[in-house]
């Protein structure tokens, strides 16, 4: 059984430490792409620490998604931060891309892009391009020939001028979002529409995405252009990182506008108790796209049994990147899973800035959005928020470690000595008939 106590009264200096490197385990930083040096690997090594190491790509990924007719990851990958770090060259521009989650996100939209190249040159998008253009909005705007890569879909000039003209008021939507008055003539549906059929998020970060989808929604609104898009990958083998939303869920976010969501999403955080100006601050996060906040509070609405869900949003809303909100997004989930399948959650609390759930047979389960988790200091810090970090009422019967990737050979020998059992792929044992996902079996 792992040793619990007081620790921040005992140990404030250790604690200090703990959340710093814990901190780090969510970095939105985009320069961890790096090799250690032969002195830092060195220092490492002297601790007792691992470092992040160069891995074939080969290893990671699937063959058939190793390349594609339209990109191909470079066979150097570094593992760093929890996270693998792939370089994607591509005919639409070159990706440098945190985590495997990202790396199926970027080559699914690769494709749509592929796809949507090949619809540009049919005589259906012409026709529909030609009649378009028969819009003065759409003319003068050049929102066929040159359009914008923004979410709004529209040049700011545009948006300006329609608001200019308009009593509607502004509603709910950010900057990135506010198309009130196109939501009423629907282009936005139209663009929904779209994303849907490729398999990609309409609020994508993509800029090169969001640009043709624009340009396509434009033409299929005011053009009439018919929907031709065929599926194009099947990943499913990919080390499946998040569960589909379910019908239902996926249905609302087909229809439901930006504002329809973040309304849903406010309904949703006041019956778990979340006070408005941190509900306010988590569905208007610039980092957390709508589709990725609605999935995150989905996973919060399922734990309808755990007292404290405050604790889990007081973390996500200290996002700092993309990557932050789609690890926090993914960390719900997997204690949405564990509670499902599993045991369920009966309180949620936090330990130096990690979210973990504790269940009523007295398991404490710690979440783990993780590629691959090497022994360094933040596995270290983690370890220590586990057991000697946690409040002295507690009572833990078992500590468990629930990865959504793999833990080295090393990281699950240091973790097991603490008494802390580890589960890695944690996602895959529930696609299928096999339970790995601790006691009891699923």
């Amino acid at each position: 059984m792992p040793r619990r106590g007081d620790t921040q009264a005992q140990n404030p200096i250790a604690l200090l430490l703990c959340a710093a490197a814990l901190a780090g385990c969510a970095s939105g930083s985009e320069t961890a792409l790096q090799v250690p040096s032969a002195d830092e690997r060195a220092a490492a090594e002297t601790a007792g620490f691992e470092v992040g190491s160069v891995r074939s790509a080969a290893d990671l990924v699937p063959p058939d998604l190793l390349t594609g007719p339209h990109y191909r990851i470079e066979p150097r990958v570094v593992t760093s931060g929890f996270a693998n770090w792939y370089v994607v060259t591509s005919d639409y521009g070159d990706f440098k891309i945190r985590g495997d989650r990202m790396l199926r996100t970027r080559i699914r939209e690769i494709e749509a892009l592929a796809a949507l190249d090949e619809m540009s040159k049919t005589e259906a998008f012409a026709n529909a391009a030609g009649n378009a253009l028969k819009s003065p909005f759409v003319a003068t705007w050049n929102l066929i020939t040159h359009p914008v890569d923004t979410i709004v879909g529209i040049p700011i000039g545009a948006w300006e001028a329609i608001k200019q003209g308009s009593q509607l008021a502004r509603g709910e939507r950010s900057e990135l979002e506010d198309s009130g008055v196109l939501a009423l003539i629907g282009f936005e549906m139209k663009k929904r529409q779209i994303a849907n059929e490729l398999g990609v998020d309409p609020y994508s970060s993509n800029k090169v995405l969001q640009k043709q989808l624009n340009r396509f929604a434009w033409a299929a609104y005011l053009g009439g252009l018919p929907y031709l898009f065929v599926p194009f990958v099947d990943d499913s083998d990919f080390q499946k990182a998040t569960e589909e939303p379910a019908d239902r869920l996926a249905e609302a976010l087909l229809v439901y506008s930006p504002e329809d969501l973040r309304r849903l999403n406010r309904i949703e955080l006041a019956v778990m108790g979340i006070p408005e100006p941190l509900s306010d601050e988590l569905v208007g996060h610039p980092w957390y796209s709508p589709r990725n906040a609605t999935l995150l509070v989905e996973a919060l609405a399922a734990l309808d049994l755990a007292r404290n869900r405050l604790a889990f949003v007081e973390v996500a809303v200290s996002a700092q990147s993309e990557n932050d909100a789609l690890s926090y997004e993914q960390t719900a989930g997997l204690l949405r899973r564990y509670s499902e399948r599993v045991s369920p959650v009966r309180e949620i609390i936090s330990v130096a800035g990690t979210p973990m759930g504790y269940t009523e047979s007295g398991i404490l389960v710690v979440p783990l959005a993780a590629d691959h988790a090497i022994w360094d200091a933040k596995a270290a810090a983690l370890a220590h928020a586990m057991t000697e970090g946690l409040p002295s009422e507690l009572r833990v019967e078992r500590v468990e470690l629930v990865l959504s990737g793999t833990a080295s050979p090393l990281a699950r020998e240091r973790f097991e000595a603490l008494g802390v059992a580890v589960t890695e792929r944690a996602f895959e044992p529930l696609e299928g008939e096999s339970a790995q996902l601790s006691e009891p079996p699923l």
